[in-house]
């Protein structure tokens, strides 16, 4: 997990939580999720945007997990 979470880029599966912790271990090592893909076509650049916490899924990871958890910002889509 932690070799998948340092590399330049991560492919995924979507609805993985095995995908969605190494997601946030890279949201925690500060890399942009821009750099993060699913394989599915649909969700292929979910990761890419911002998104509330609000939908319904439990395996996809959300920014609020890793931006602003030192409370020195607030999660928000302008510092995604």
């Amino acid at each position: 997990v932690v070799v998948a979470s340092r590399g330049c880029a991560f492919a995924g599966t979507f609805r993985s939580t095995f995908s969605g912790y190494i997601n946030r271990l890279r949201g925690y090592y500060g890399l942009s999720m821009k750099d993060s893909w699913f394989g599915q076509l649909e969700q292929q650049k979910m990761m890419h945007e911002f998104h509330n916490v609000n939908l319904d899924t439990y395996a996809k990871e959300w920014p609020d997990a890793w931006l602003g958890i030192d409370a020195d910002v607030a999660p928000s889509q302008d510092i995604f």
